[in-house]
């Protein structure tokens, strides 16, 4: 009767433990899929952004009026609102910031977009810096930095 109750109390700990690891891991997982998907949205921000500014159908280009528009100050940041959707479902949105930023005594757009899932409140930023000198050149910020 007392090795019953020991083997019960060994296996009702270890099936605690085996239930309370297993319960932190799908949320560790389920945690992690909503981090990724948002990054996503917002990296889906910040490639609109940059194919907008781009485009060379405009004349002149977007990039161009923006530096206009910001000025040299810096301090004027452009900020829009895209709502990411996928098959005509929204998804979530990314709230894309335009400035100009000086690194390494040259000039740069800044493009910084923070994602958000729908119903959630996750948000994660996305950054990418463009070369006012030479627009082909671009930096971007890798994820988890």
């Amino acid at each position: 009767m007392i090795w019953t109750l020991i083997v019960f109390t060994v296996l009702s700990i270890l099936m605690s433990s085996m239930f309370f690891l297993t319960r932190q891991d799908l949320k560790e997982t389920v945690a992690l899929e909503e981090r990724l998907q948002t990054y996503y949205i917002a990296s889906a921000g910040i490639d609109l952004t940059y194919a907008a500014l781009m485009d060379p159908s405009y004349d002149p280009k977007k990039i161009e009026s923006a530096i206009n528009e910001i000025g040299n100050s810096g301090n004027k940041k452009l900020v829009d609102t895209i709502t990411i959707k996928n098959n005509g479902v929204v998804k979530g949105t990314a709230v894309v910031t335009i400035s100009r930023v000086t690194v390494d005594d040259k000039k740069w757009i800044q493009v910084v977009s923070v994602g958000k899932l729908v119903g959630k409140a996750t948000e994660v930023t996305s950054t990418m810096r463009i070369n006012e000198e030479n627009t082909n050149q671009i930096v971007r910020q890798k994820f988890g930095e």
